[in-house]
């Protein structure tokens, strides 16, 4: 095996720095360096090196500095990019409850990212929905992923760092429903039917409703994740929805990362909540006056990212959403979101 050090012999004027600033690292690694592999030899302890003989050089070193370079450029950049999202996505979510039955959806998401004078749109299509591994096959769910397949593709602009930040021609959408409406009471008919496609319609007329529901979903607050994410380095604060047709909430989050993969880099991010809330609160979706605050909640957010090192093109998803009230579980949301 071929030693990575050379040994040098020192001269007088030799010491610590003269030699840390030849090689280009600090005093610390080169001290730290020659420590870990001098074995029997004397270990070095000051910056002058009076009464040492020898000292070890590293033949090829890399500095912390250059370490973290490195690393930096195997992640995904700051602002969004085109390539850092794959085609499709498969998915699958499972809704956890005491003492309720767990639910687990699978579904596909297939994205279209296009670079106009607008910025980034996402145009998106989500299908092949399953609950439980089975098709849907009562009438209400039926109808109601009918009503959504009806106004496919929805496009988003993103924001910067890669964000949901508004829908693109919100109105194209009502147009298109308007269009195929007739196709959806030629079969499914009654009163029943025509109240839920009534309220369908109200609620996509709503531009700003209707992108609150879309947004605030663990699957698209995931998706799109702020890159910034990415490059964060000490805790943050940032709000983020975990219960469905409530408010955001408050969290602290910090995240770190894993390198050892051949092709994958690992980011976890780890958020516990920050303000109060409780679960009434929550269940409503409003803020209540004088709220008996012994009955917050406490909620923590798990999601691990998995980033190709070349591409840097999101690979994988791992997240899950927990909730407890009183010391006991009240839900458990968790999300899986591979490439096809």
């Amino acid at each position: 095996m071929i030693p990575n050090f050379v040994k040098h012999k020192v001269r007088p004027q030799d010491n610590l720095a003269s030699l840390a600033s030849r090689l280009r690292i600090t005093e610390e690694e080169l001290k730290q360096f020659h420590n870990q592999n001098c074995g029997k030899m004397e270990k070095l302890w000051f910056g002058n090196l009076h009464g040492v003989e020898f000292i070890l050089i590293p033949t090829f070193y890399i500095s912390k500095e250059q370490q973290e370079i490195r690393k930096e450029k195997m992640l995904p950049s700051k602002e969004y990019f085109p390539d850092f999202h794959a085609s499709k996505y498969l998915v699958s979510e499972i809704f956890e409850e005491s003492y309720k039955e767990s639910l687990n959806f699978n579904y596909s998401v297939n994205l279209n990212i296009q670079n106009s004078k607008d910025g980034f749109i996402a145009e998106t299509v989500v299908e092949n929905f399953t609950k439980n591994g089975a098709v849907h096959d009562d009438k209400v769910s039926s109808l109601s992923l009918a009503c959504m397949n009806k106004i496919y593709p929805i496009s988003y602009k993103l924001s910067q760092n890669g964000r949901l930040e508004s829908c693109f021609h919100h109105h194209n959408l009502v147009e298109q429903f308007s269009k195929k409406r007739p196709e959806l009471e030629d079969f499914f008919i009654g009163d029943i039917s025509k109240s839920y496609i009534d309220f369908f319609v109200e609620k996509l007329s709503d531009e700003n409703y209707f992108f609150r529901q879309m947004q605030s979903g663990l699957l698209y607050q995931t998706l799109f994740i702020n890159l910034e994410w990415f490059h964060k380095k000490a805790d943050w604060r940032e709000r983020f929805f975990i219960y469905s047709n409530s408010f955001p909430l408050e969290f602290s989050f910090n995240a770190e990362q894993n390198f050892d993969d051949s092709y994958f880099v690992e980011t976890k991010i780890f958020g516990t909540l920050s303000e109060k809330c409780s679960l009434r609160e929550l269940l409503k979706g409003i803020p209540i006056e004088d709220e008996d605050f012994e009955e917050n909640i406490h909620a923590e957010i798990h999601i691990e990212y998995f980033t190709n090192k070349t591409t840097k093109q999101l690979h994988e998803v791992k997240s899950s959403v927990s909730i407890w009230h009183q010391n006991e579980l009240f839900q458990k949301h968790r999300l899986h979101l591979t490439q096809n």
